[in-house]
């Protein structure tokens, strides 16, 4: 590896940490105030401020930032300037050193390593010392500058798989309006087809703490916006603290719905996600047995734009917007015959098997992305 040489990540870039904002900076124009959802894509509610800060928290468009709390990761800010909040470094590197990109794939590379790292008992995080001391191999900068490019062309077939699954939810999304939208159908209030709607608790409000193995505990954050639960970020609690939150225990078949922050997150209950209990911020939508509505086509229509303007012109508070549980009970359901139901609950279940080989497929595109990167970081990948 000639030219390379050993350095420390601090020495060619500084970590800069974003700042505390307070509820009272909060606002509904100006500068968006950067958060770690912001980054990962989640942005249903965004905090704005028309305040000016210190240009230090400033993020413009190509900045390299990275979550250091909870979610571990590092991202390429592509949206219009903003300030940066606190859990999150802006990364300032040495241009005559470091290439940007090239830092972003070094980052991206030690993550892994990284989260072996972490601190704190509920929510993990790494600190700047961890990332000063990360000891890597420097390429000169034209060599640097060729491992990106390589590692762009990769990337790119990554895009490609997320755009074809892009492809997949806009035609379900097709099917559906075409089905449903615009036709007489007969409707209902939700309740009217339920045998319970509730919701959870947080159980260190009963004194009971999380722990490391036991009983699935679901949270907003643990429920993608394709009603897949994300059961490795899951955290665990007692039986005794299920027993005792009886009310909010899932079983088969029930649907949840997300009711503060990120509203509208849907998912059905399986059987491989069991036992299972919720927090306050989801609620169960248990179904009458009597087959009048099918769980596949509630749960899509419960998370299509039809239901997402009613509980949008319902949803209070500033800060956190919510739904409470009468204003669920009261969604209006489209009610279409139970065979044109069934017919599109048939055609889901083709897509999702269609999502499922592109699965697979993307998951031998991203093994061999890591490949290429540990080649790259290694010196094997440009000789």
């Amino acid at each position: 590896m000639q030219g390379w040489k050993e350095v420390e990540l601090g020495d060619v870039a500084e970590f800069i940490n974003g700042r505390a904002f307070k509820p009272s900076e909060w606002e509904r124009k100006g500068k968006i105030i950067i958060r770690i959802q912001d980054l990962t894509g989640n942005i249903e509610n965004p905090n704005f401020t028309t305040q000016t800060f210190d240009n230090r928290y400033l993020v413009k468009k190509g900045d390299l930032l990275i979550s250091w709390s909870a979610t571990l990761d590092a991202f390429i800010w592509n949206k219009e300037e903003g300030w940066l909040n606190q859990h999150i470094f802006k990364v300032v590197e040495n241009k005559n050193l470091i290439d940007r990109k090239f830092l972003f794939y070094l980052v991206k590379n030690k993550i892994e390593d990284l989260k072996k790292e972490t601190h704190g008992s509920t929510m993990k995080h790494i600190t700047k010392g961890n990332f000063n001391s990360i000891k890597f191999y420097l390429p000169p900068l034209q060599v640097q500058k060729h491992i990106v490019s390589i590692l762009e062309k990769a990337g790119e077939l990554i895009r490609k798989r997320g755009d074809a699954n892009n492809l997949t939810k806009e035609y379900l999304q097709s099917v559906f309006y075409e089905m449903f939208s615009n036709k007489k159908f007969d409707e209902v209030i939700l309740r009217e087809l339920c045998l319970l709607i509730t919701k959870g608790t947080t159980p260190t409000t009963y004194g009971h703490s999380f722990i490391d193995k036991g009983i699935n505990f679901l949270k907003i954050e643990n429920i993608d916006k394709d009603g897949k639960i994300l059961m490795n970020s899951l955290q665990f609690i007692s039986k005794e603290a299920n027993e005792l939150l009886k009310r909010s225990q899932l079983v088969e078949n029930d649907i949840i719905f997300s009711i503060a922050g990120a509203l509208g997150r849907v998912a059905i209950i399986k059987k491989e996600y069991l036992p299972a209990n919720i927090n306050q911020a989801i609620a169960i939508i248990r179904l009458k047995s009597d087959k009048k509505i099918n769980k596949e086509y509630l749960e899509y229509y419960l998370r299509s734009e039809i239901v997402i303007k009613q509980t949008t012109e319902n949803k209070r508070g500033v800060a956190q917007l919510n739904l409470n549980l009468e204003q669920i009970g009261n969604i209006n359901v489209i009610l279409p015959p139970l065979g044109l139901q069934q017919k599109f609950a048939s055609i889901v279940e083709h897509v999702e098997k269609i999502k499922e080989k592109q699965k697979q497929s993307k998951g031998e595109i991203n093994t061999m992305f890591d490949s290429l990167m540990k080649q790259a970081f290694n010196g094997e990948l440009v000789k």
